[in-house]
């Protein structure tokens, strides 16, 4: 059942209201923590990254067969998966699932992948959400799990697109 997503979040954000470069610091870190080489997991988690991590995922790519696997779900980002949009196919996407959907574009891509989208609602309200992964090495060298972060607010002067 859908649940009304102003009670997760405040009336004008997904993540903080006072911050929305919570993907720019992601990506801060993940470059520090590469040091020359892909990051891992064990690594990034050393990194002080605040509340952020509320809105931080981590899935292992080898057991991503056909949904992701999470290795870490932020607090706020795990309520995400019970909101869901409204499509032509598919009602059961989630904002959750529109989150990690770049998870293997990041991995081809060997490196950061961004994403902004406007998303509408079952009820009809639109979101614009922002959304960065990044490949994770526990060797160094080899992707073996990504990293992301999603954030993003209510859109109500966003005109519907024509689907």
């Amino acid at each position: 059942m859908l649940r009304d997503i102003s009670t997760l979040f405040d009336e004008t954000a997904l993540a903080p209201s006072a911050d929305r470069r919570i993907t720019n610091r992601l990506i801060d870190a993940w470059a520090r923590a590469a040091r020359g080489q892909f990051p891992s997991w064990e690594a990034l988690q050393e990194m002080d990254l605040g509340e952020d991590w509320d809105w931080i995922f981590a899935v292992d790519l080898e057991k991503s067969i056909g949904f992701p696997y999470f290795v870490f779900l932020g607090e706020n980002l795990a309520k995400l998966s019970d909101v869901h949009l409204s499509g032509a196919a598919d009602w059961t996407m989630s904002l959750l699932d529109k989150a990690t959907a770049d998870i293997f574009a990041a991995a081809a891509a060997e490196g950061p992948h961004f994403r902004d989208d406007t998303l509408t609602l079952c009820d009809g309200r639109r979101i614009m959400m922002r959304s960065v992964t990044a490949p994770l090495a526990d060797n160094g060298r080899t992707i073996t799990h990504v990293v992301g972060v999603a954030n993003g607010r209510f859109a109500a002067d966003v005109p519907l697109k024509a689907v």
